[in-house]
């Protein structure tokens, strides 16, 4: 016992080396998500550009298949915000032991739902990917993309749920790095296997997959090594992590998230098949569309880093005056990166989406699509700004119910109208802009009640 002590004393004063609320920003929090993500949409370019030369088909594919392992990926994002609050919050507390308690059991949550879900996609691949009605050279190629894509996801949900923990202890450069030698080796593998060079095999649909696959999967490995190694912020704790207690407080944070990626992929799945049924080139254009756009996305998610970290810890810490202004920072900042970095892309629309691929009925509808969803930047980056804030709080219930709202009940139902109306697929693009504005709305009338703060109860 006395040796079961030691160890809890030695994990418990590591606390003193961690960055508590007080001294973190969020700006400090954001940049090296940011930078981190813009390396890995540099790869998300690089992919799109390698497999544009092998035609609308293949793009249209690689969309497809993402989408789908986006929409199995949901549970284990659902773990990721449950570790990312209470990690947060242990640490907030300066209660380090917690803190690595909860990185081992969503660990082997995150390992369960993985293996469940990549099971589940292997046996029904080409059933998911043939609601999309896509022609019968892009759904074989998606099919393909997915079922080799999927089989890596075990492996890579250790260095996700590490990389969670590390986030929410403050330690954002750590990820970063490990995502400049992940990125790294993905780029080069792409270039080398999708259209043969550097020596490679040309494997086109196959090499991309493979390529972000092996690539993320030397990233985990990398992640586990440090923390075995005992060199990561958040120690590697002993055995006792799975407790009852633990386990459903994990769940009762976790579920809501959960049931909220589900209903965004589904929702975002019926949106996307809405625009297949116009046809193969708008598919591609809303591929296009989005990558263009990822600039404004990496900057809302890395400032979506902060906001959660900053508030889980500011109420850990029992401060919740600063939870609050920190919330209205994050979001003044993301708002502001959002809606110039939307206006920039859409003034260069055009030659980026031709930089992408040599179609002209593609390129018209990606530069329109880029202009609507540029328009929506300022609501979109409450919901990431304010959605996090709550989330990294435990109130990952309201979230969920907004989302709902918004997508389920306004933009899909909205967009299948306008398609049954026979209206062109820019107005199923507008909806966009309905469905973002709700969102905000609800999110600043919740984060101003400051209910949130009181929704997760954690025992000391």
């Amino acid at each position: 016992m006395s040796q079961i002590k030691d160890i809890d004393e030695s994990i418990q004063d590591e606390s003193a080396e961690i960055s508590h609320p007080e001294t973190l920003s969020v700006w400090g929090l954001a940049w090296p998500p940011i930078v981190g993500n813009l390396l890995w949409s540099s790869v998300g370019i690089i992919s799109i550009k390698a497999v544009g030369t092998l035609g609308a088909e293949a793009v249209a594919a690689v969309g497809t298949g993402q989408r789908m392992v986006w929409v199995f990926q949901a549970l284990l994002m659902a773990v990721m915000t449950g570790t990312t609050a209470l990690v947060a919050r242990a640490v907030g507390s300066k209660n380090m032991i917690e803190a690595a308690h909860i990185t081992r059991l969503a660990i082997g949550v995150s390992l369960g739902l993985s293996l469940l879900t990549t099971l589940i996609i292997v046996l029904f691949a080409e059933t998911f990917i043939s609601i999309f009605g896509l022609d019968p050279v892009a759904q074989e190629l998606a099919v393909t993309y997915l079922t080799i894509s999927i089989l890596f996801i075990p492996f890579m949900t250790f260095g996700m749920v590490i990389g969670a923990a590390l986030r929410a202890a403050g330690d954002v450069k750590t990820p970063m790095y490990i995502g400049v030698i992940t990125n790294i080796i993905a780029i080069y593998l792409l270039l080398g296997l999708v259209n043969g060079q550097y020596g490679m095999p040309k494997l086109g649909i196959v090499g991309a997959a493979l390529a972000m696959g092996i690539s993320f999967t030397l990233g985990t490995i990398i992640q586990l090594y440090l923390w075995v190694a005992g060199k990561l912020v958040v120690p590697l704790g002993k055995m006792g992590s799975f407790t009852k207690e633990r386990f459903d407080q994990l769940i009762t944070v976790s579920y809501p998230a959960g049931i909220e990626s589900i209903v965004f992929q589904f929702g975002m799945l019926s949106f996307f098949w809405i625009v297949a049924m116009y046809g193969t080139e708008e598919v591609a254009a809303y591929n296009i569309g989005v990558n263009i756009l990822m600039l404004s996305f990496i900057l809302g998610n890395g400032f979506s880093v902060a906001a959660a970290t900053l508030s889980g810890q500011f109420l850990g810490a029992s401060d919740p005056d600063a939870a609050y202004k920190s919330g209205y920072q994050s979001a003044g900042m993301t708002m502001l990166a959002m809606s110039l970095s939307g206006l920039l892309l859409a003034f260069f629309a055009e030659p980026i989406a031709w930089f992408f691929i040599q179609d002209e009925e593609v390129v018209k509808f990606a530069v329109i699509f880029v202009w609507i969803f540029a328009l929506s930047q300022p609501f979109m980056a409450l919901e990431f700004s304010l959605g996090s804030t709550l989330r990294g709080a435990g109130d990952t219930r309201s979230p969920m119910v907004i989302t709902v709202i918004g997508l389920l009940l306004i933009r899909v139902p909205l967009a299948f109208l306008l398609y049954y109306l026979e209206m062109p697929v820019q107005w199923i693009f507008a909806t966009l802009i309905i469905d973002y504005f709700v969102k905000g709305i609800l999110l600043i009338a919740r984060y101003r009640s400051k209910r949130w703060m009181k929704v997760l109860k954690v025992s000391s």
